[in-house]
């Protein structure tokens, strides 16, 4: 009879073993990772080039591109200059969205005060194409809560406030004033019409108590540039960049005054909401927050904000669709001026391919 003798596993072949497994997953991880956020990054470039087609048709049929915000009133005999339709409400039937638009009414507001329930149903709405997956913070909730929004209309560089009588901005979208191919005497290839933009941490305006970078600070004194200045940076230069910087050291050391209300509907025409400007670089390494007002109150929506900046959650920059229809991507290192000549429609400025 023989013997036969069956040998496993010692421990230390074991504990090798699980050394070696260990070592290929933290390998594979990141890979994994990376691949995951390429594929959320394809997707909203994806729909930014949805957004660039849509604009374009529009423009076929209107002969204009969208305004950065509509007239809708508000209540009886009121307009309210902060809560008309913004360029992305007004295209949703180029947005392949038609049933949707064809529910809104267009003589009101998309939601909030006497005449807003109305559009409710519309604007409270998902709508998929208007979210990137890369940010932590798209909704998911119903209502009010699962508005959000990470694509903004570029004011050029103006400032976000708003009236009931409307206002021109430097860029492709303005308040109550629409633009078209032939305003664009910079170039379309050269001229930001999109941008995208970072969510905040809450939904409304709860005061917060993070430094979370995509919440906007509310509520500071400080301002030096003036009407003129803030219409157009190029005005003073030097004012502009004394009040962002104000803006941020208030960022970072206070966070009694922080909200995170930037990018709380799809359907507003409002700063912070559908429009952004150029005063910060994409995701700014020099001045920090997701937007910036002075003055009001604490509990003050984000339109009239002095800065409301293009953000987002891609490792060194921004996608950006300009007013031709391309999609690139924008460096956060991009030089400041740089990023404000390709904000203006028609400031004359020189811009060189290599220059972004």
């Amino acid at each position: 009879m023989r013997n036969e003798t069956r040998r496993g596993f010692t421990l230390i072949e074991l504990l090798v073993v699980i050394a070696i497994i260990a070592v290929l997953i933290a390998l594979l991880l990141p890979a994994v990772q990376a691949a995951r956020e390429a594929a959320r990054r394809s997707q909203c470039v994806n729909n930014l080039k949805q957004i660039g087609l849509a604009m374009h048709n529009y423009h076929s049929v209107h002969d204009t591109f969208p305004l950065g915000e509509s007239k809708n009133l508000a209540a009886p005999n009121t307009y309210d200059g902060w809560d008309g339709w913004g360029p992305l409400g007004l295209m949703l039937g180029q947005m392949e969205q038609q049933q949707m638009y064809n529910a809104i009414n267009f003589n009101f507001v998309p939601d909030g005060y006497t005449y807003g329930p109305t559009n409710t149903t519309v604007s409270y709405s998902i709508i998929a194409s208007f979210l990137c997956p890369s940010d932590p913070k798209t909704p998911k909730g119903t209502g009010a809560n699962a508005t959000r929004n990470n694509y903004a209309g570029s004011l050029g560089v103006t400032d976000g406030n708003d009236s009931t009588s409307g206002r021109e901005t430097t860029g492709v979208f303005a308040f109550y004033k629409p633009h078209g191919i032939r305003d664009i005497t910079d170039g379309t290839s050269n001229t930001v019409a999109f941008a995208e933009q970072i969510a905040g941490d809450t939904p409304a305006g709860t005061k917060l108590t993070t430094l979370y970078r995509g919440n906007n600070i509310m509520n500071i004194g400080g301002q030096v540039s003036t009407t003129a200045d803030r219409n157009n940076g190029f005005n003073n230069v030097a004012h502009i960049l004394s009040d962002l910087a104000t803006c941020s050291a208030q960022f970072t050391k206070s966070s009694k005054k922080l909200q995170g209300m930037r990018a709380l509907s799809w359907a507003r025409g409002q700063a912070g909401a559908t429009l952004f400007n150029h005063f910060q670089v994409p995701n700014d390494p020099q001045f920090r927050g997701n937007g910036c007002r002075f003055g009001c109150r604490d509990d003050c929506g984000m339109d009239a904000s002095f800065s409301i900046p293009a953000a987002s959650w891609h490792a060194g920059g921004v996608n950006a669709l300009f007013a031709d229809g391309s999609v690139k991507f924008v460096k956060s290192t991009i030089s400041r001026m740089t990023w404000w000549k390709l904000g203006t429609r028609d400031g004359g400025e020189v811009v060189g391919a290599t220059e972004f």
